[in-house]
């Protein structure tokens, strides 16, 4: 499930374990209550306490399921990114030195056991950690939401080569859709039989 509230900078892709019948509707709740959480003018949200309470009202609501968390929230003092669970948001940044050009900048943590497995979920008991980082207010970034699926099987030189497409110019709403529709049906290529769910957004700086 993706969220999104660009008024408020609030982005979130959540991935229900697959094992759970009503994972699909508990994703859906949490990345809609991330996107909808209030925030002062300027400040960041701070998504380890925000987490941790919507934890706490999954483990009640929604029992018998849980799910993953990857988010960012972009303020006009940089960015803040979040991850719990085996998504993957890998944040890239446009180098100005060679046209087209994106490089990996951060990824964040995968919560991921010894068998592959998801070592955290929020509304699980194995919730210890939420992974929180800040970047500055500079320069243009694109950050790419990505379910597990897909994640581990595209790897970084194919989401590079697909970020070129961007090239310098300011991309539309379609043009990113179609970098995600296009990561999406390579990941289904190579063999991808999970979810496949990716997100790109796109940030620039003055």
């Amino acid at each position: 499930a993706f969220s999104a509230a660009a008024s408020q900078g609030l982005f979130a892709l959540c991935d229900g374990a697959n094992s759970c019948a009503d994972s699909g509707r508990a994703a859906a709740w949490l990345a809609k209550a991330i996107t909808q959480t209030p925030v002062d003018d300027g400040e960041f949200i701070n998504f380890r306490t925000r987490v941790v309470e919507l934890h706490q009202q999954m483990l009640s609501d929604f029992p018998e399921t849980a799910s993953t968390l990857i988010g960012l929230h972009v303020r006009p003092q940089g960015l803040r990114l979040v991850s719990v669970g085996d998504s993957q948001l890998t944040l890239y940044k446009h180098k100005r030195w060679i046209r087209g050009a994106w490089g990996k900048v951060h990824a964040m943590p995968q919560d991921i056991d010894a068998e592959g497995h998801p070592s955290q979920l929020i509304a699980s008991e194995a919730l210890n950690t939420v992974h929180q980082h800040d970047f500055p207010s500079t320069s243009t970034w694109l950050a790419v939401m990505m379910s597990d699926g897909p994640a581990r099987l595209l790897s970084d030189a194919c989401v590079e080569g697909a970020l070129t497409r961007i090239g310098q110019d300011t991309p539309s709403a379609e043009d990113l859709d179609y970098l995600c529709e296009s990561l999406a049906d390579e990941a289904l290529s190579l063999g991808c039989r999970d979810d496949v769910s990716i997100a790109l957004v796109w940030i620039r700086y003055d």
